[in-house]
C-alpha cells in the first residue's frame, strides 16, 4: 500500500494510490502531484477503516449497489422501524425503477417521472415519504464525489392536504367505554385522559408509574415489535394522572401488577399488539356504540380536543402529550380552541365597544369618551 508514479501514453507522469478495501486490492490514478497522491491515500485509509468507502466501478457506480450499501450504513443510526420503511422504499420503487442506472446517470427528468407515475396510484404524503431517502441518498452520494450533480437537489416536495381528524365528543367516549370489551377498558380509558400514543402505551411498565406523584413517566415506545426511545426528545415526559386516569391505573393494578412488567398485557398475558387491538377491540367497539369507524389514533386527538374545548392551558395539554412546540398544537386543533373559534370580532366587540360607542377604558365607571 502507497503513492508511485509511472508515465502514461502521452509520455507524462501520473501519481497512483495502492490499497486494500475488503481484501481486494485498489489502484487509483490521482494526477500529477505526489503530495495530492498522499493526501487521496490518506483519505481513502480512513474511509476503508471507517467503513465508509465506496468501489468505483469501471462506467461508475449503479444505483443499486449505492443504494444498498448507503442504506447498510444507515442502519446504526435509525430506528428499526425506519430503517425497514427505507429498505421498502428501496425494494418496492426505487431500485425497480433506478437500480440498473450508473448513479450519475439519474438526471431529474428521470426523477420527475417517477413522481408522475406514482401520483397515479399514491398520495402526496407517500410519495413525499418515498423522496426522503431518496434525498439523503443523492445528498450523500454528492457530498463524497460520486456523483458531481445532485439531480433531486431542485425537487421539492409535493402538497400535502391538512387530514381531518375525528376526534370524540365526551358523549362519545362515555359511548366507547361502555361498549368496548371489559379487558381493555381501562387502557383506552387511559388512553382517552391522557393523550399518550398508542406505541407509548403498549410500552408502558409498573416502574414507570408513580402513584404518590400522580405522575405516568413515558421513557419508551414499542414499533414492530422493538422497544426504544420516545420519538423526540418533548417525548419523553412526565404525565399527569388525571382522576380517571388514576382510578383506571389502580384497577389495572389489581390484573397485572404482580404477573407483568407491562401495565397493559393482552387476554393471555403477552405484551399488547396494537394491530390486534385495533382490529378486534377499537373497531368492534366503536361498531357497538354505534360510532363511526376511525382510526386508533383518535384517541390522543380526543384527548386534545377535550382539554382546548373546555379551556385547558394550551401549554399544558402541549407538555401533556409530547409535542416539541406549542404552535403544533394551535396548528393541528385551532378549532377546538374557544377564544379562536371567534372569527366576527365578537370578544373584541364586548370588551371595547357598547351601544354605538368605544368604552373609554381608562375610565373606572365605564363612561363613553367624549366625541
Amino acid at each position: 500500500m502507497g503513492v508511485y508514479s509511472k508515465k502514461d501514453k502521452d509520455g507524462k507522469m501520473r501519481w497512483y494510490i495502492d490499497f486494500y478495501a475488503d481484501g481486494i486490492r485498489k489502484r487509483e490514478c490521482v494526477g500529477h502531484s505526489k503530495t495530492l497522491a498522499k493526501k487521496a491515500l490518506a483519505k481513502r485509509t480512513t474511509e476503508v477503516s471507517e467503513e465508509r468507502y465506496i468501489n468505483k466501478p469501471k462506467g461508475g457506480l449503479l444505483f443499486k449497489e449505492f443504494a444498498e450499501q448507503w442504506l447498510e450504513e444507515r442502519k446504526a443510526h435509525l430506528k428499526r422501524s425506519s430503517y425497514y420503511d427505507y429498505k421498502g422504499i428501496l425494494d418496492l420503487y426505487l431500485i425497480p425503477t433506478f437500480g440498473k442506472k450508473r448513479l450519475g446517470k439519474v438526471t431529474e427528468a428521470d426523477i420527475e417521472n417517477l413522481i408522475k407515475d406514482l401520483n397515479d396510484r399514491l398520495s402526496n404524503k407517500r410519495i413525499n415519504n418515498i423522496l426522503v431517502p431518496l434525498k439523503i441518498l443523492f445528498k450523500t452520494a454528492y457530498r463524497r464525489k460520486s456523483i458531481t450533480i445532485n439531480p433531486i437537489d431542485g425537487i421539492g416536495m409535493l402538497r400535502v392536504d391538512k387530514t381531518e381528524i375525528m376526534p370524540l365528543s365526551m358523549e362519545e367516549v362515555r359511548l366507547f367505554l361502555e361498549n368496548v370489551d371489559s379487558n381493555f377498558k381501562d387502557y383506552f380509558e387511559v388512553a382517552f385522559f391522557t393523550g399518550m400514543r398508542p406505541s407509548e402505551q403498549i410500552a408502558l411498565k409498573w416502574d414507570n408509574i408513580d402513584f404518590n406523584r400522580a405522575k405516568i413517566n413515558v421513557v419508551d415506545a414499542r414499533v414492530m415489535g422493538e422497544e426504544s426511545s420516545p420519538k423526540t426528545v418533548a417525548s419523553r415526559r412526565a404525565i399527569d394522572m388525571l382522576p380517571p386516569v388514576k382510578e383506571a391505573l389502580e384497577r389495572q393494578s389489581e390484573k397485572t401488577f404482580l404477573s407483568s412488567p407491562y401495565v397493559f398485557v393482552s387476554k393471555e398475558g403477552n405484551i399488547v399488539d396494537i394491530g390486534n387491538l385495533r382490529k378486534r377491540t377499537w373497531y368492534p367497539a366503536l361498531k357497538e356504540a354505534g360510532l363511526r369507524r376511525r382510526t386508533m389514533y383518535e384517541a390522543r386527538h380526543t384527548f386534545a380536543t377535550l382539554m382546548l374545548s373546555t379551556g385547558e392551558n394550551p401549554n399544558w395539554i402541549s407538555r401533556m402529550m409530547g409535542h416539541t412546540s406549542v404552535e403544533m398544537l394551535f396548528k393541528k386543533y385551532n378549532g377546538y380552541i374557544p377564544n379562536l373559534t371567534h372569527q366576527d370580532g365578537s370578544v373584541f366587540m364586548q370588551k371595547f365597544y357598547e351601544d354605538g360607542h368605544f368604552l373609554d377604558t381608562c375610565n373606572k365607571k365605564g363612561l363613553r369618551a367624549k366625541p
